[in-house]
């Protein structure tokens, strides 16, 4: 096994001093999302993953919802265009992609085991409706998601970040969340989930007061697991540990 030189997303191309960055790049560099790319994936593997990526890749550059729809290999503007950032396995992801052919599925992670796993996942069963793009989420967001063009959202156990120094690196945070609010239709849902009680707090706290969402719960802050819902393994693990898992439903404004 040879030590896999991962992508390093969050560093931002050097800019000649004096050069006008645009607004998307002076977002990028003040607000950074943060993942464990650390691993170890040996060659043969790894150029599994490069392919997989580069068939299964969603180039940036779509004008429109319409546009993207069509880059997602969709006949349509009824789809729904679901968007998961950080999808771990993969479990949840696949499956809802299977469960609703069709609807167009975007999978976002930094993390190249889990790439393989659910590339396995998507072949094992037949799925064809799904992108996948190994890139910091606000990139992506700036990058290849056309404004009004999600219909949902899906962010599960995102990691916690627990030291309070590390807390900058987690990735609902302000600056993120008004990124991401152009980017979904109105009544769009973003769901989210943590094992985490000091992170769910957080999710709230930066939630709650931001004018693009509104909450769902009743009576809140948490919900009810969506009915969609798909238990992983993460989470069989973090209930043995007798972690309590939270969720948050918001719909967009």
């Amino acid at each position: 096994m040879s030590q896999t030189p991962m992508p390093q997303p969050d560093q931002a191309p050097p800019v000649d001093v004096g050069q006008p960055v645009d607004e998307a790049e002076a977002k990028r560099r003040r607000f950074k999302t943060h993942g464990r790319k650390k691993g170890k994936v040996n060659d043969t593997r790894l150029a599994r993953i490069e392919a997989g990526l580069l068939a299964l890749s969603l180039p940036p550059g779509s004008a429109d919802r319409g546009a993207l729809i069509d880059q997602l290999g969709g006949n349509g503007q009824s789809q729904r265009v679901i968007l998961e950032i950080g999808f771990g396995n993969g479990e949840t992801l696949a499956a809802l992609a299977a469960r609703h052919p069709e609807d167009c599925f975007i999978g976002i992670d930094v993390f190249l085991e889990g790439f393989g796993t659910l590339l396995n996942r998507l072949t094992r069963g037949d799925i064809s409706n799904v992108r996948l793009v190994c890139q910091n989420a606000l990139q992506v967001l700036l990058e290849r998601i056309p404004d009004a063009s999600l219909d949902g959202v899906i962010i599960n156990f995102p990691d916690p970040w627990r030291k309070k120094r590390h807390f900058k690196r987690r990735i609902v945070q302000t600056e993120f969340l008004d990124a991401l609010a152009p980017k979904m239709r109105s009544g769009a849902d973003l769901t989210l989930a943590t094992d985490w009680a000091n992170y769910a707090e957080w999710m709230v706290a930066h939630l709650e007061p931001h004018t693009a969402f509104v909450n769902q719960a009743e009576p809140g802050p948490f919900a009810a697991p969506p009915p969609w819902w798909i238990e992983t393994n993460f989470e069989r693990k973090g209930v043995a540990a007798g972690r309590i898992i939270r969720h948050l439903h918001y719909k967009k404004r």
